[in-house]
């Protein structure tokens, strides 16, 4: 009997520097399974995977409620065609809403991945809530990377292809920042920029990579071009993730200002090419052995460690490094299967 996994999937564009590392999550998982069928909500740019992985879904210009009748529809044939043991959907809880009597009537395993503070009000907090509940299993990355408590969530590590992303050692004067983000409000990107201007570095510049996901980022994207252009802030915008491991090559220091629920892929990416990371979220903190140094809680509290970096000698950058790579490793994507397995 084949082994056929249901997988659902919020989003696809290869291009996308925060979207296509979805991809590469789609292609390990796929290497357990005969087959693999995608239903995807948005599918920009098709990739090419292996020939046991069909994908199905519209372009983002497509009306929502058009998608969610497409999503509906092709559910429905596939599980009239097919028997399936496990649904694993990728970050896309409002996917296990809406094919619920469809997963429920063939009595298909629901397994949920999401990594994220998740919503505080409203009805996609309730769309999160009624897929926990329906969910058999919850994985997550860490340990405040799912809003909601119960047995059924499970703490597994993320999963980064960090094969891309090679370690190459720096050396100080560390003057090259960095923030690797989706551009969002809820990634607090305006503090990150306000305390590397009031560091006041001689010689530095900080680049913005990453784009807006929706409208709401939009908004918040043109209103932070608008206020801080011009003060060695260099809004680079959205790049191809596949040239992403050599466009990061040349920064020294990635900032993150989001906060607990954030454990962003884009800091284990720039630690894994050797950059040092200046984080407010707190779960980052099991990585490091000296995790006060990099942590911070405040604008004032970045602004001094921006500082303090410019004290750092080439020691103290190895002796970070070599302490970090094993802790890194918990998140590879190659050992994503063997984490994963007993769930599907």
């Amino acid at each position: 009997m084949n082994k056929r996994l249901l997988y659902f999937n919020l989003a696809i564009d290869k291009n996308d520097t925060s979207l296509a590392f979805t991809i590469d999550w789609l292609k390990t998982i796929g290497k357990n399974f005969d087959h693999v069928d995608v239903i995807s909500l948005r599918v920009d740019s098709e990739p090419l995977v292996n020939k046991n992985i069909k994908i199905y879904g519209l372009k983002k210009s497509s009306n929502k409620f058009r998608k969610y009748i497409y999503f509906l529809k092709v559910l429905r044939k596939l599980t009239m065609q097919n028997d399936y043991e496990s649904c694993f959907s990728h970050m896309s809880p409002i996917s296990i809403v809406l094919g619920y009597f469809y997963l429920i009537k063939n009595k298909i395993k629901i397994t949920l991945w999401f990594t994220h503070p998740g919503p505080k009000s409203g009805i996609k907090k309730l769309i999160l809530y009624l897929a926990f509940l329906i969910s058999k299993n919850v994985l997550t990355a860490s340990e405040n990377s799912f809003p909601f408590k119960g047995n059924k969530v499970n703490v597994i590590g993320h999963a980064v292809n960090l094969t891309k992303f090679k370690y190459e050692e720096k050396t100080t004067p560390l003057n090259n920042f960095l923030i690797l983000s989706r551009i969002s409000e809820s990634k607090n990107i305006e503090m990150s920029i306000k305390s590397f201007i009031s560091s006041n570095i001689l010689n530095s510049s900080l680049d913005i990579i990453g784009g807006p996901l929706n409208n709401d980022d939009e908004i918040y994207f043109q209103y932070l071009k608008k206020k801080y252009q011009n003060k060695n802030i260099n809004f680079i915008g959205k790049i191809n993730y596949e040239d992403l491991p050599e466009k990061i090559k040349k920064y020294d220091v990635n900032i993150s200002s989001a906060g607990s629920g954030f454990f962003d892929k884009s800091v284990l990416e720039t630690i894994s090419s050797g950059i040092i990371n200046l984080y407010k979220n707190k779960d980052f903190n099991i990585l490091f052995e000296n995790s006060g140094y990099f942590n911070f809680e405040n604008e004032s509290q970045l602004t001094e460690k921006i500082i303090s970096l410019q004290n750092f000698t080439n020691e103290d950058i190895k002796k970070t490094f070599n302490s970090v790579k094993k802790n890194l490793e918990l998140n590879s994507l190659e050992t994503l299967n063997k984490r994963i397995e007993s769930y599907l």
